[in-house]
């Protein structure tokens, strides 16, 4: 159970640190923000764009420091240290349930975007996974 807790834990972290780099080096909105908003990334005004480039730097930010946060708690984790399932799964709800909720709210506003809920979705279910089995044993 330790090998599956711990590649759940391991996958979780390294798609939410993919995510954050993604959203670090972007240079324009993606596609799904395009759709959404109705206009291209050329016609928004250049201080919007400057805005937009800013709060996906932060998001990236915590995106990456979610997934790093998971890779070092598999420390303690690996020790069987309880505390550590515990933070894990805090971590998990708070930075991914407004995730996940956003990611469907703004396909209801426009169905047509493709947000990347299942991803999310992913990383929360495989994140909570290892630290629930980490609980059970």
């Amino acid at each position: 159970m330790l090998e599956i807790q711990t590649a759940c834990l391991v996958a979780a972290g390294a798609v939410a640190i993919a995510f954050g780099l993604r959203y670090m080096l972007a240079r324009e909105f993606m596609g799904y923000h395009a759709t959404i908003s109705g206009r291209s990334w050329g016609e928004l005004p250049v201080g919007m764009q400057a805005i937009i480039l800013g709060m996906y730097t932060i998001m990236g930010g915590g995106f990456a420091t979610y997934g790093a946060a998971l890779l070092w708690l598999l420390l303690p984790l690996r020790d069987g240290q309880p505390w550590a399932a515990l933070a894990i799964l805090t971590l998990s709800v708070t930075a991914l349930v407004p995730v996940v909720y956003v990611t469907v709210w703004l396909r209801s506003v426009n169905p047509e975007a493709r947000t990347p809920v299942l991803p999310a979705v992913v990383v929360l279910v495989l994140a909570c996974a290892g630290a629930g089995l980490s609980l059970l044993r």
